[in-house]
């Protein structure tokens, strides 16, 4: 075309590859931004004894260690718990239906403004329900167990219960008994080191 300068081809192919390289960039700007990392938390620890009044049937101390940690695990404790269950099994008679549970375990608290620098794991609040079979542990001749949990052990917590049906004695109902916590559960892969 007259009166236009061509541009030598290595200027011209150098341009191409700019303007490639740019439009790959601007492409990969949204897959850049940061994940969601939650609310900062600390680990709080809880040392307590739960004990339980004139349960239906005898458990075993390894059922009760499980069923703990099963449910310690779901509204977000630390894998670290200890779970020392006593005066329990078919052994010590009518004593055995009210046993003792000590723990010692750590659960996440939140925390706000100049305290969020001593955050330590980064947590999302979930509805987390427990009842028959959630989790595994928990069978449908659990429901006293679970009652005398919650008025002893989640009472104790930070989470907060949002409703329950713990009507034991009732008749059998269409619904099995049930209770839902809104826990802190940590964020996987977003452990923080706090700021010392």
């Amino acid at each position: 075309m007259p009166g236009v300068p061509r541009l030598p081809h290595r200027m011209h192919r150098f341009r191409q590859c700019v303007l490639l390289v740019l439009a790959a960039l601007a492409g990969a700007a949204p897959c850049a931004a940061p994940a969601k990392i939650g609310q900062p938390a600390v680990w709080t620890q809880h040392d307590l004894i739960v004990a339980f009044d004139h349960l239906p049937q005898i458990y075993s101390c390894d059922d009760l260690w499980y069923k703990f940690h099963d449910v310690l695990l779901t509204i977000g404790a630390r894998s670290d718990m200890r779970i020392l269950a006593y005066q329990c099994g078919k052994g010590l008679g009518q004593l055995g239906r009210s046993p003792q549970v000590h723990l010692h375990f750590f659960i996440p608290q939140a925390v706000r403004g100049a305290a969020a620098r001593w955050a330590d794991v980064n947590v999302e609040p979930r509805a987390v329900r427990l009842a028959p079979g959630h989790p595994a542990s928990i069978k449908a001749s659990d429901c006293e167990l679970l009652r005398q949990m919650k008025d002893d052990l989640l009472a104790a917590l930070p989470d907060r219960v949002l409703q329950f049906n713990l009507a034991c004695e009732a008749p059998a109902t269409p619904w099995p008994f049930s209770v839902s916590v809104e826990a802190l559960k940590p964020v996987p892969g977003q452990a923080r080191v706090a700021s010392r």
